[in-house]
């Protein structure tokens, strides 16, 4: 984004701010996702110290759902005709990056959004979100509060009280705030979201069923593994039909679709012929019950694969390669990787020299970004070495890297580890044995 500078909202000294006034979807996928996370237009002011948003015109442009939004915020003080000056150039710009035959009438007739908050619930309507789901978001988001806030003797009658409002949403705002909370170095409020998510999952209706399906998700996973390398299609089979219940069948397809395919269904069949009675309709139903499983998983990879696609189209098509890469690196896996190879090696086949160079590119452009910074490197090293005196002589080489960021992710990182039953205890104390070590390190260099 680019800088600007402006006045400070609070005591009006010159400060350079980075300002976004467009955000069109059709120029960055990631626009709406942006605006809707308040991470942009935020100023810092080094005189006073004000820390806030800032106060500035925005056009909104989703041309997939044909809106066109413009929002003037009220204390400005812009008559009609200075607001006209400053969002015409705004919409030109959006109405320019179009081609010809995508430009229609409703670019002519942009709406005018009052307040930011109902420039907000607007983009939410058009994704079918209604200002009572909005409503319902701020009582989850209270709930997690009052829970923090809360002795922890105390929330398990909390939860209890609201066990409504616990569901899916609310899970996703908790891992929502505990990211940005690690990211901020909040390590106190981390902690205590994590504390409240385990009494979450202990205490609550749905927390109780995402351990249930935690545990069956597991037990699946540790019966496909006791299985071996070198087992049958008859004990798959076997480990299918003797599932205990719905929940380990769909772990249990999930994780072994590959291998079931037409030879899988071939002696399901064969063994609902050889059964009777009660159990010859219990295969029947459950062969009905495979057949919707694996059916459900191919759309969904293909949904997947079709959207991944489009991905790439859209980064291949943009004028700036590298940008476009940087910005859909949250999208960036093994699928997306795996299509880029496919579609290089297709462009290839046909001969599209144009195309094969661009993809080459983007996987240059990847190849590039993924080399962790050297302080990444420097605390994977750190942890991945088991002796101390080579430990202390990383931090001697390394020791510009060693800074008060660097000890206060290892804090967060034994913060977030200690919580993690899964991971050994040995591990955690090794974690915590070099968070010490840097912030000794850090200290003797201060001194």
């Amino acid at each position: 984004m680019p800088k600007m500078q402006i006045a400070c909202p609070r005591c009006r000294q010159p400060i350079l701010a980075e300002v976004r006034q467009v955000f069109d979807l059709a120029q960055d996928p990631r626009a709406k996702e942006l605006l809707l996370s308040g991470a942009v237009n935020i100023a810092q002011c080094p005189h006073c110290g004000f820390q806030g948003p800032l106060a500035t015109p925005l056009v909104y442009h989703d041309p997939d759902k044909e809106l066109l939004l413009v929002y003037v915020p009220q204390e400005l003080g812009m008559n009609r005709d200075q607001q006209e000056k400053v969002i015409g150039p705004l919409l030109n710009q959006i109405i320019n990056h179009l081609p010809p035959e995508k430009r229609k009438a409703y670019l002519l007739q942009p709406q005018t959004m009052l307040t930011y908050e109902r420039l907000i619930e607007r983009i939410l309507e058009a994704d079918g979100i209604t200002k009572e789901m909005l409503q319902a978001q701020e009582q989850r988001l209270r709930l997690i509060q009052r829970l923090m806030s809360a002795a922890a003797d105390a929330r398990a009658e909390i939860i209890r009280q609201e066990d409504a409002l616990i569901d899916e949403n609310f899970f996703a705002m908790l891992a929502q705030l505990l990211e940005l909370h690690l990211a901020q170095g909040d390590r106190l409020g981390a902690q205590q979201l994590l504390e409240v998510q385990k009494a979450v999952l202990e205490h609550a209706t749905y927390g109780q069923q995402l351990r249930r399906e935690e545990q069956e998700v597991k037990a699946a996973l540790e019966s496909l593994q006791n299985l071996g390398s070198n087992a049958t299609l008859d004990q798959l089979v076997d480990l299918v039909v003797q599932a205990p219940n719905d929940t380990r069948l769909q772990a249990l397809v999930r994780l072994a679709r590959p291998a079931i395919n037409y030879e899988f269904f071939a002696k399901v069949s064969e063994r609902i012929e050889k059964a009777q009675g009660d159990e010859k309709e219990r295969l029947s139903r459950l062969r009905e019950r495979l057949l919707e499983l694996t059916q459900e998983i191919d759309k969904e990879v293909q949904a997947r694969l079709q959207a991944v696609r489009d991905l790439l189209e859209q980064v291949l098509a943009a004028e700036n390669l590298e940008q476009a890469v940087i910005e859909v690196l949250p999208a960036v896996d093994d699928l997306f990787l795996t299509v880029v190879e496919q579609e290089l090696q297709a462009a290839r086949q046909k001969g599209d020299l144009q195309r094969s160079a661009r993809l080459n590119q983007v996987l240059d452009i990847l190849q590039k970004v993924a080399a962790p910074p050297p302080q990444v490197a420097l605390l994977e090293a750190l942890v991945n070495t088991p002796d101390l005196q080579q430990r202390q002589q990383l931090l001697e080489r390394n020791a510009q890297l060693v800074d008060q960021n660097l000890a206060e992710t290892l804090a967060r990182l034994v913060a977030e580890y200690q919580q993690r039953g899964e991971v050994p205890q040995a591990f955690k104390n090794h974690l915590s044995t070099v968070h010490q070590e840097v912030v000794r390190f850090l200290a003797s260099k201060k001194g």
